[in-house]
């Protein structure tokens, strides 16, 4: 993990070009979840933005 932040920190890695499934703020955390549960072949893991906080 701490090869993988350097990595990243120092601008050698995009971690964007990994995420597949973007959703934004918790209400959209039961799709996630779902998308895990039905999970499509290209699915690594659903990221989740929680900037709006309601």
């Amino acid at each position: 993990m701490g090869k993988l932040a350097r990595l990243i920190a120092n601008g050698r890695l995009d971690p964007s070009l990994m995420i597949a499934y973007k959703f934004d703020g918790f209400k959209k955390i039961s799709d996630a979840l779902e998308r895990m549960h039905n999970k499509p072949a290209n699915l690594i893991k659903p990221v989740v933005y929680c900037d709006d906080i309601d």
